[in-house]
């Protein structure tokens, strides 16, 4: 007994060191940035098995998910989108961890029923094993594998569509939309968005502002490639906004026709009048118009015949001039996108990085309204009272109740839009028309509830 008392510290040593050996090993196995991923091959859910090293050649993004986890369930959408644009260029593994495969599939009948269809391919991790060699730390977690299948980048928790794009940049050094990237792509600088609907409630022309300039697409069946456009002249070298002016109103600035409508072209040398270009601009029915001059505030312009002060414009019958709106709002917001209500007169709202404002005296005065997602360009609805849309981070919201509260539309594209569109249909219906930073452009013909890409048109 004594003899075994005194070896027991040595023993206890030897396990200690061992145990520490045996971990340092595991440690290896598992992924790093910077290392090679380990290697795994898992069952699909629909059918066939999948091993990592047969991507060996091409990157590889890895999601780590689990139907019973809300963060997951919130990013999935942004996976989703990002898989069916890019699903050509990039291997998609989405691995889910330790579920059943009936409850992996109530899941998808559940998004499905909610309006989203998910394409992504998901492998079974049944056991966790591939979970545990990529040392999960919670859920979700998304890898970026290179071609040389070396992990080139790590998010812990939800990412979004602009932060695969980066990934994938990190893991190859090329701009994922160079295969088919338009005037705007690696620059993120599509700004503005304007549609022309078609006979068939499609559009037949779209115009694109930006970095650059003014972009059109002349639409052949329901869609153009990315590099098909048209450079329109246009006095600037950034377009801050684009705005359809009623038809006969005619204005300086309007450097091409839309329909029975006028286009306003909007750049960076600004408009008469104003200190400095708007990034958002818009007329209600009665002509007004209000413009967001960033660094300087909210202008006001009236309409043809009130010139106000300015006897000489209401003599010649043109609109009056800029006057500051003196409104409580900062001058110091970047962006802001203003929409009138077409069915109540003076009534305005603007999106912001807070959300939605609302104006119920012409701009004089502003509140917040329930809607707090960052907001790009906000719209109504032509057609149907109180209805209104709102591009944001994580696509479309849609309002039922005239901005005051709003919920994401599954089926628009999950991804930042920065350029919204809305105009009544020669059948009566809504042509909706959404621009993301790079150029990508998206339309829907049913009130917001699907929405498709067309520009550039993909054969996927």
């Amino acid at each position: 007994m004594k003899r075994v008392v005194r070896w027991l510290p040595v023993i206890v040593l030897l396990v200690f060191v061992g145990a520490a050996l045996l971990y340092s090993e595991s440690l290896k196995a598992r992924v790093q940035v910077g290392a090679a991923a380990p290697s795994f091959e898992l069952p699909a859910l629909d059918g066939g098995t999948v091993r990592l090293d047969d991507f060996r050649g091409r990157p590889v993004i890895i999601n780590f998910w689990a139907a019973w986890c809300p963060p997951c369930l919130e990013e999935m959408p942004a996976h989703d989108e990002f898989y069916r644009r890019y699903g050509d260029r990039i291997v998609y593994l989405a691995v889910n961890q330790r579920e059943t495969v009936a409850r992996i599939q109530r899941h998808l009948d559940e998004v499905k029923e909610a309006g989203l269809t998910m394409t992504l391919p998901i492998l079974l991790d049944r056991r966790g094993s591939v979970g545990e060699a990529f040392r999960l730390g919670g859920m979700p977690e998304t890898w970026v594998i290179d071609p040389q299948g070396i992990a080139r980048r790590h998010w812990i928790g939800p990412v979004t569509f602009e932060q695969l794009q980066a990934g994938y940049w990190e893991a190859t050094g090329r701009f994922i939309d160079e295969a088919d990237g338009g005037p705007f792509h690696g620059r993120g600088a599509a700004r503005a968005v304007l549609a022309v609907p078609g006979a068939g409630g499609g559009p037949a022309r779209v115009y694109i502002g930006g970095e650059g300039g003014l972009a059109r697409y002349d639409l052949a069946e329901g869609g153009a490639p990315a590099p098909d456009f048209v450079w329109e002249a246009v006095d600037g070298e950034t377009v801050t906004a684009l705005a359809r002016l009623p038809s006969g109103a005619a204005d300086p600035g309007t450097d091409a026709a839309a329909g029975d409508d006028a286009l306003l072209v909007v750049t960076d040398k600004g408009l008469e009048g104003l200190p400095a270009a708007p990034v958002a601009l818009a007329q209600d029915a009665s002509g007004t118009m209000l413009a967001w001059v960033p660094w300087h505030g909210l202008y006001e312009r009236s309409p043809a015949g009130t010139g106000g002060t300015d006897t000489a414009a209401d003599a010649a019958g043109g609109p009056g001039p800029w006057r500051e709106v003196a409104a409580e709002l900062s001058p110091q917001m970047p962006w802001a996108g203003l929409d009138p209500d077409p069915f109540t007169p003076g009534r305005w709202l603007l999106a912001g990085g807070g959300g939605l404002l609302e104006s119920r005296d012409g701009g004089r005065t502003w509140r917040a309204t329930g809607v707090t997602v960052r907001s790009y360009a906000v719209r109504h609805d032509p057609v149907t009272p109180r209805r209104v849309y709102i591009a944001t981070d994580t696509g479309i919201w849609l309002s039922e109740d005239g901005g005051r509260t709003a919920q994401r539309v599954p089926g628009s594209p999950q991804r930042q839009l920065a350029a919204l569109d809305a105009v009544q249909a020669p059948g009566g219906g809504v042509l909706l028309t959404a621009a993301a930073p790079n150029g990508d452009v998206y339309v829907s013909t049913d009130a917001g509830a699907t929405w498709r890409l067309i520009v550039p048109l993909l054969d996927m």
